[in-house]
């Protein structure tokens, strides 16, 4: 069983350093998405592809050089394949949202996730002292308030569909759940690069039967700006950030990892000013500025709560450090 020690504040501030990572790599998956959808990609498609990208690259790398890991832990299969069909149904789910509502409204949406989570995890927590408190409350609020503010949702407000809404909110009940999912598995002892390897071949699986990979529109990728858009979706926005946000899962809470990822909005927008010369509103900078604010809470409500960890039990950690 893998030690329950308290991660200390330098942990802690490495592993919100690469949940911010991986928002700035979907940020910009986003926007190579968006190229892919105007030259012929299906969103659904994309969704399809991008898992299978990142599981031809993972899988091969690990039976090279880390083949041990390809090999879960016993009884860890359930919490695997919940974790699979959660990077399945989450990509769907945020992809149709953006084909039925204006992007700055469908993320919004999706990172009302991370509150949730929190409102899950303070009534489903019995002890007292692991639910979140205030300052997470705060974070979360804060980082919500700034996505809405970044990603513009307040201008697309006449233009809901159902559908979209309906999306949206899906994508962000399995944005909670895929990061709760990872971080269950660590906590059973699965390696992020197991949960990855598996997670992506569930996910695969999944999509081989709900759209047969003989159906893909592959001559759209006769498009070498598509076929390399594709291949970075692949890579930088799923390989990496989900590599980079399970491994942060084993350090902090799923809850406050959802917090840290609120910085996606921030980058998008910050890309879309530096790719695509779209300019920045006040309204944008205000917003960026309190998700930059969240952030740094979270951290320091992440610290909190590990040090009060310590002081409610301090001689487990050291008892099961020394003792394996």
């Amino acid at each position: 069983m893998r030690a329950e020690t308290s991660p200390d504040r330098a942990a802690v501030v490495a592993a919100l350093g690469r949940v911010v990572l991986a928002g700035a790599c979907w940020a910009l998956a986003a926007v190579l998405a968006s190229y892919a959808f105007g030259r012929g990609v299906p969103p659904v498609r994309l969704a399809e592809a991008r898992v299978a990208v990142a599981l031809v690259a993972l899988a091969p790398f690990l039976a090279w050089r880390r083949s041990e890991l390809l090999r879960p832990p016993p009884g860890t299969w359930p919490v695997l394949a919940a974790f699979g069909a959660c990077v399945a149904a989450v990509n769907l789910s945020y992809y149709l949202a953006i084909d039925h509502l204006p992007v700055g409204v469908a993320v919004a949406l999706q990172y009302t996730g991370p509150a949730m989570l929190l409102a899950a995890t303070t009534l489903l927590v019995r002890k007292v002292s692991s639910r979140p408190g205030r300052l997470a409350w705060t974070a979360a609020g804060l980082t919500l308030a700034g996505a809405v503010l970044v990603s513009r949702a307040l201008e697309g407000r006449g233009a809901l569909e159902l559908p979209g809404l309906a999306a949206g909110l899906a994508s962000a009940v399995l944005f909670a759940a895929y990061l709760l999912a990872a971080e269950r598995a660590g906590r059973r002892g699965v390696e992020p690069a197991t949960t990855l390897v598996w997670g992506f071949g569930v996910a695969v699986a999944i999509w081989a039967v709900a759209k047969p990979w003989w159906s893909w529109p592959l001559h759209t990728l006769a498009d070498p700006g598509v076929a390399a858009a594709v291949l970075g979706v692949g890579l930088v926005g799923t390989l990496a950030p989900f590599a980079l946000a399970v491994g942060a899962v084993r350090v902090i809470s799923a809850s406050t990892a959802g917090i840290a990822a609120t910085s996606e909005p921030v980058f998008a927008a910050a890309f879309a000013w530096l790719l695509l010369g779209q300019h920045l509103t006040p309204a944008q900078l205000a917003g960026g500025a309190l998700v930059v604010a969240g952030v740094v809470l979270a951290q320091l409500a992440a610290a909190r709560s590990g040090a009060a960890a310590a002081r409610v039990s301090p001689d487990v950690g050291g008892r099961r450090g020394r003792g394996g």
